[in-house]
């Protein structure tokens, strides 16, 4: 397998299963907060999911334009989880990996018979956490639906083998 190249890959993917439900997933860090509103701001009002964007620190926290049934999670790096600010804090894309992780538990993984229509916007691909944590949920989602990644969209985002 060549090297991962953020490049390689496109803002969204769409999984499919048509019989299922409709929701959108989103996570990305600071520096994806641009491409992201822009996304966003294309999402139809009937839209619901989550957004989840790691930052460093609460002060790059600001509004994004979402549907009424959209929730933004912020995930700040600084810091310990216990709050203490004297050590140091997450490596980058750990948050963002766990959180996305739990989503699926949740949302896809705890009901085997569960059928989802998800749009997934996938950044944060200049982490070295999150290239291995995208490539391996691909592999997830590819063992659980064979060819969920729609037609136009698998052709933009292969990986190269």
């Amino acid at each position: 397998m060549n090297s991962f190249e953020p490049s390689d890959f496109s803002d969204a993917v769409s999984v499919i299963d048509p019989d299922g439900i409709d929701c959108i997933l989103a996570a990305g860090d600071a520096s994806d907060i641009t491409q992201l509103r822009e996304w966003l701001r294309e999402l139809p009002e009937t839209a619901y999911g989550r957004v989840f964007i790691e930052v460093f620190s609460d002060v790059q926290i600001e509004a994004l334009p979402t549907p009424p049934h959209v929730g933004v999670t912020w995930l700040c790096r600084e810091g310990r989880e216990d709050g203490s600010a004297a050590a140091p804090g997450r490596r980058r894309g750990e948050a963002l990996a766990g959180a996305v992780d739990a989503w699926f538990d949740e949302w896809l993984w705890a009901d085997a018979d569960s059928v989802r229509n998800i749009q997934l916007w996938m950044g944060a691909r200049s982490s070295t956490t999150m290239q291995a944590y995208w490539m391996g949920l691909d592999r997830r989602l590819e063992k659980r639906w064979p060819g969920y990644c729609e037609r136009e969209c698998r052709s933009q985002c292969q990986r190269k083998e």
